[in-house]
């Protein structure tokens, strides 16, 4: 039964639905564990980036949940997201366009889409049953945070929120709109690619953050440094932040040691299932230095249009020793 429920699925291919995600949207402190802790303030300093200066500000810092609900928006808008144009005729569009909060909008276009909390959510590999509030809560920190470019050879400078949101709180609906870079890409540019797949079979906030920044580093089918890998202690700023790490004390930062190797073995772990056993291939050696290589596809269901959501609508009501995975 479940074999057949696929096989209607491929015959109906339309778009890969893996995330693309804005390599600048992975940038070291962007994304920190916050479980239990005391969200601060959002400051990621400008740093080159091609020919711009990028960088990050908001009233609170974002977390590993807020990482997720951007990741399966990406993930959604790839596969049947519409443009807001510079001057949108609709009034819902107008509002989406308007609440990014342009410093001067030139008219850059913008990814949209028209969804539901409960989709969010399952995409985001959260219980659509008891997270709504957590939802609602990453969409306001992330419509609340800004992303700053800068060209200092022309003296262009654009400032404007990650996303725009109107809620229909009676309904669950959701209208989103991304910023250009994240629109960019979504529809053509540069983009790192995520398996929401992958991600959701994670449970530890450090495997998900490096998760995605290994993602956002090694191309598929390559190895992390080239072959050469990358020392523990070189990981964990990309999770912590630089300056949280070089702050910490020596204590917090063998606890935080201890908690990438356990992300790492988790990686490995628990998405070899997604790739008939093999998976992240991972090397931890006594000296510190970690060996990455990662599988050379997406698991199968990323490049369908099939996102976890409708994976999950697909396969209710079939046992879970009967699924795929």
């Amino acid at each position: 039964m479940a074999s057949r429920g696929v096989k209607d699925v491929t015959q109906q291919h339309i778009k890969p639905a893996y995330a693309r995600l804005d390599p600048a949207h992975a940038f070291d402190g962007l994304f920190v564990p916050t479980k239990g802790k005391k969200r601060g303030r959002l400051l990621v300093e400008q740093r080159r980036f091609g020919a711009l200066e990028i960088g990050f500000q908001g009233f609170e810092q974002l977390g590993t949940d807020d990482q997720s609900i951007l990741l399966a928006l990406t993930a959604q808008l790839g596969i049947d997201g519409l443009v807001i144009d510079a001057e949108p005729a609709g009034p819902v569009s107008q509002q989406l366009r308007l609440a990014l909060n342009f410093n001067q909008d030139d008219g850059a276009p913008l990814a949209s889409k028209r969804t539901t909390l409960r989709s969010l959510l399952i995409d985001a590999g959260h219980n659509p049953d008891t997270s709504t509030s957590k939802a609602r809560a990453s969409l306001n920190r992330l419509r609340s945070a800004q992303i700053r470019e800068i060209d200092r050879s022309t003296g262009w400078d654009r400032v404007c929120s990650l996303i725009s949101v109107s809620f229909n709180h009676n309904t669950g609906e959701i209208h989103v709109a991304a910023n250009p870079r994240l629109t960019g890409a979504v529809f053509r540019g540069q983009h790192v690619k995520v398996s929401l797949f992958e991600r959701n079979e994670l449970e530890s906030e450090v495997a998900k953050l490096l998760h995605c920044w290994l993602c956002s580093n090694i191309r598929l089918g390559r190895a992390l440094g080239n072959g050469n890998g990358a020392h523990i202690d070189t990981l964990a700023p990309h999770i912590w932040g630089h300056q949280a790490w070089e702050s910490a004390s020596t204590k917090v930062k063998s606890q935080r040691r201890t908690q990438l190797r356990s992300a790492l073995d988790e990686i490995a772990d628990r998405t070899r299932k997604l790739h008939g056993g093999y998976g992240w291939n991972i090397d931890q050696t006594s000296s510190g230095l970690v060996l990455v290589s990662r599988p050379k596809d997406l698991p199968m269901y990323d490049e369908m249009d099939l996102t976890p959501g409708i994976y999950d609508q697909i396969m209710e009501g079939i046992p879970e020793d009967e699924r795929p995975f």
